[in-house]
């Protein structure tokens, strides 16, 4: 694949040429990537001028590269609380549980003896722990900013949605997801803050809008980082 450098960027791109195409267009898709559509008698100098004219809508829309799939062993790295933990995986010598603790920069899972540490066992692990330790630090969280800003809510539960940081629903209860955890301090004030906001504001109308900012002014930094950063905040 043909290859062009934009913003210090190295990105691939395909060309196809199209009896129906008037100009020279360009096409994004998450699957096929950047896409050179071609008409009758353009050339390769007028592609990478339109290229170049257009880097910057270029990317910002195309898509961010697949983080890889973890694989869950000792040495790999795993994110809490915004910054990088190293897995290390052991056996422990007594006791019929699984252990999981933060000591330091360390993430330790200790096993059984005779428990194997396959993948799904250790991620089942993992994602208990982290789940107890969002409970543990996003319901006095919330509480202390709710506090800080007037506001009432009713209950809070810790769920794994796919695709939301955070929910409120009309009779005033929050929803967070676990994977919170994965994200540094600030960012996840952002998304109390948010869920608050809705408690007032159930929409994200220009008002609503306009209350985060007031509460939570670098709101759009976080925003932005969500949506660069949210595959990878996994197991």
């Amino acid at each position: 694949m043909p290859e062009i450098t934009l913003g210090g960027q190295q990105v691939s791109y395909t060309v196809r040429e199209s009896p129906r195409a008037r100009t020279l267009r360009l096409k994004i898709s998450p699957r096929a990537g950047l896409e050179v559509i071609l008409p009758a008698g353009a050339t390769g100098r007028d592609v990478e001028a339109i290229l170049l004219s257009r880097a910057a809508w270029i990317l910002k829309h195309l898509p961010a590269e697949a983080p890889p799939e973890r694989r869950l062993v000792s040495g790999e790295k795993l994110p809490y609380l915004g910054r990088d933990r190293v897995l290390d995986i052991g056996v422990k010598p007594r006791g019929k549980t699984i252990g999981v603790m933060l000591d330091g920069d360390s993430l330790r899972v200790r096993l059984p003896a005779g428990t194997p540490a396959t993948p799904e066992t250790i991620r089942a692990a993992l994602e208990g722990w982290y789940r107890a330790q969002a409970k543990a630090y996003l319901l006095p969280r919330t509480a202390e900013l709710a506090r800080q800003h007037g506001f009432r809510y009713g209950k809070i539960t810790i769920k794994g949605q796919s695709t939301r940081w955070g929910s409120c629903s009309s009779q005033r209860n929050l929803n967070f997801n676990w994977r919170l955890m994965f994200a540094p301090p600030a960012a996840m004030d952002y998304v109390i803050i948010h869920e608050l906001c809705h408690l007032q504001e159930l929409n994200h109308s220009r008002r609503f809008w306009s209350l985060v900012a007031r509460l939570c002014p670098d709101y759009k930094h976080w925003v932005k980082w969500f949506k660069a950063n949210g595959d990878r905040l996994r197991l």
